[in-house]
C-alpha cells in the first residue's frame, strides 16, 4: 500500500508553483527562526519521528497471542513497524498525534516488547517521555545533559524560595532566570510538547491511497472503523461528563 506519509507530501508537490513559491516563503522564514532555537536542545536531522524501533520476540509473541489484552493501538503499533514503518508514517496512518504515539512507543519500550539500543542514554527517548508527559523539564533536560544534576537542584531550591515568597513560577522560568537555557530554545521545546497533542488531518481520501492487496484495503478500512468508533466514544463521554457537571 502507497505510504500516507508520501501522498501527504505529494499533495503538496501537486499544488501550482506560484502557491508553493508562496508556501516555501512563509515556512522558510518561521522555520528558520524556530528551528534555530530549537536545535538548542534537540538535533533536528535526529527526530523521534524517524525512529522505528525493534519489535522483540516478546513483542512478536504478544502480537500473535493478544495474551495481554492490550488496547488495538498497542498492537496496530508493532505491526506497523513489522510492516517497516516508522513513527511518522504509523502517526499519519492511524490517524493519532505524536504525542499518543510517544505513549505507546513507551509503555511497549518499557515492558520489554520494543528495543533501542542504549534507550536510557538516548536523546529520542527522552523527548518521547518528555511529550507524553512521564518527565518534567528540568528531568528531559539533564537528559539530553543540556544542564546537570546539580544546577536542577540549584533551580529547584530557588523555585521553592520563590513559592514560599508567594511567587509561583514555573521551572521553565527559573531555568532561564539563572541563565542554564535560552528563553527561545525552551519555547521552541515547550511549544513541541504542545503541538505534539495535536492530530493532523491529512484529507487523503479512501480512493486516492493505492492498495498492493484486498487485504490492505480491508484493513485500513478496519482503521477507519476503529478510530470513528473511539471517537464517538470519547464523545459519548464528554456528553456524560457535561451533563454531571451540569447537573442534567
Amino acid at each position: 500500500m502507497q505510504k500516507y506519509s508520501d501522498l501527504f507530501i505529494q499533495n503538496i508537490k501537486n499544488l501550482p508553483i506560484w502557491v508553493k513559491q508562496v508556501i516555501a516563503k512563509e515556512i522558510l522564514e518561521s522555520l528558520e527562526k524556530q528551528m534555530t532555537d530549537f536545535s538548542e536542545l534537540v538535533q533536528i536531522h535526529d527526530l523521534f519521528q524517524y525512529m522505528r524501533p525493534l519489535v522483540t520476540y516478546k513483542g512478536q509473541t504478544e502480537l500473535k497471542e493478544k495474551n495481554r489484552n492490550f488496547s488495538d493501538g498497542y498492537y496496530v503499533f508493532m505491526q506497523d513497524l513489522l510492516n517497516g514503518d516508522n513513527i511518522f508514517e504509523i502517526t499519519l496512518k492511524n490517524n493519532w498525534s505524536l504525542c499518543d504515539s510517544a505513549k505507546i512507543f513507551l509503555k511497549l519500550l518499557e515492558e520489554g516488547y520494543l528495543f533501542v539500543d542504549n534507550f536510557l542514554a538516548n536523546r529520542n527517548v527522552a523527548l518521547a517521555m518528555f511529550m507524553a508527559g512521564k518527565i518534567k523539564t528540568g528531568e528531559f533536560l539533564i537528559k539530553i545533559k543540556r544542564i546537570n544534576d546539580a544546577q536542577l537542584q540549584q533551580a529547584l531550591k530557588y523555585q521553592k524560595q520563590l513559592n514560599s515568597e508567594g511567587r509561583h513560577v514555573k521551572m521553565a522560568s527559573v531555568l532561564i532566570k539563572l541563565g542554564f537555557v535560552s528563553d527561545k530554545g525552551l519555547d521552541s521545546l515547550l511549544l513541541l510538547k504542545e503541538e505534539s497533542k495535536k492530530r493532523l488531518t491529512t484529507n487523503v481520501g479512501l480512493t486516492s491511497i493505492k492498495y498492493n492487496t484486498d487485504d490492505a484495503r480491508s484493513d485500513q478500512i478496519y482503521r477507519l472503523q476503529r478510530e470513528l468508533s473511539r471517537l464517538e466514544n470519547e464523545n459519548n463521554a464528554m456528553k456524560k461528563r457535561l451533563k454531571k457537571l451540569l447537573n442534567l
